[in-house]
């Protein structure tokens, strides 16, 4: 109950502020897609990052190969948030790799700073 309550008081301080909109996400939705992600991207203008959306659940697992950006990373199971890892571009901190710590069918990558919602789940850095 206390998780749902500080939920609610979230999205009313950010709803007084203004803040609250929907991410605007590139969708990678093919294998592809999920292998190229956000490389070689050194900004990304009119979106705050990119969807990664599986048929499947299991956990998965990102890293920062040739990727510029400074990335937070949510990992999403149907529409619960069951966490969220950091991303530091490749220049500054080498390869990382992070790991969902569950099964997920659904990854966001958001730029470090940007706030939004992704089917009502609120993502902050």
């Amino acid at each position: 109950m206390l998780i749902i309550f500080n939920i609610i008081l979230l999205l009313i301080g950010w709803t007084a502020q203004g803040q609250v909109r929907q991410c605007r996400l590139l969708v990678a939705d093919t294998p592809e897609k999920h292998e190229k992600g956000l490389m070689h991207m050194k900004s990304l203008v009119g979106y705050d990052g990119m969807v990664f959306l599986y048929k499947d659940r299991m956990v998965r697992h990102f890293w920062n190969k040739n990727t510029h950006l400074e990335l937070y990373v949510y990992w999403i199971d149907g529409s619960r948030l069951v966490g969220r890892s950091y991303l530091p571009p490749e220049e500054r901190a080498g390869i990382v790799i992070v790991s969902s710590p569950e099964p997920v069918d659904t990854v966001v990558e958001l730029l470090k700073g940007r706030r939004c919602m992704y089917k009502n789940i609120p993502l902050s850095p």
